[in-house]
């Protein structure tokens, strides 16, 4: 069984300076999805329409043709094992979008105090997240008329 950077991603038995290379989401029916790792020293090629591995290791750690492969379930430790590989371009950009999403909605829950819901039913959520979006716009219009647009996070700073 292969070690684990800091990032989450496997390294070679052989030599724990090497990361395997991410190889997409494995789906079978039945079978939980996971992540697929191959060895770093592995080509993937298209020969003929079906997809070969050539392994250009000179101490190969095991005796497959495509080198060493490590499939993660993806429920064992969602944190850990995201479906996106961590710091690629495509999680990168997810994050950037993500912060923005949650730096919005932390706007729009502060004035009526849910930082922290703890509704279950989705319908009691999305009331709760309307209702908060319509007192950020009233705070937002009172700041506006008095002039004091830069506490618009908080109502009592823009009374007082």
């Amino acid at each position: 069984m292969p070690g684990f950077n800091e990032n989450g991603v496997p390294t070679c038995p052989n030599d724990n300076k090497l990361l395997m290379k991410f190889d997409g989401i494995t789906r079978e029916k039945g079978r939980s999805d996971r992540i697929k790792w191959i060895c770093p020293k592995s080509k993937k090629t298209r020969i003929n329409g079906k997809t070969q591995y050539i392994l250009t290791c000179e101490n190969p750690c095991t005796t497959s043709k495509c080198g060493k492969i490590y499939q993660v379930p993806i429920d064992n430790n969602i944190r850990m094992h995201t479906v996106i590989p961590r710091n690629s371009s495509k999680w990168n950009k997810l994050y950037k979008t993500r912060t923005i999403i949650e730096r919005t909605n932390f706007m729009m829950k502060y004035p009526l105090a849910l930082q922290y819901t703890k509704l279950n039913n989705t319908e009691s959520l999305k009331s709760e997240v309307i209702l908060s979006a319509i007192t950020q716009l009233i705070v937002v219009l009172i700041a506006n008329n008095m002039n004091n647009t830069q506490n618009i996070l908080s109502i009592k700073k823009v009374i007082s």
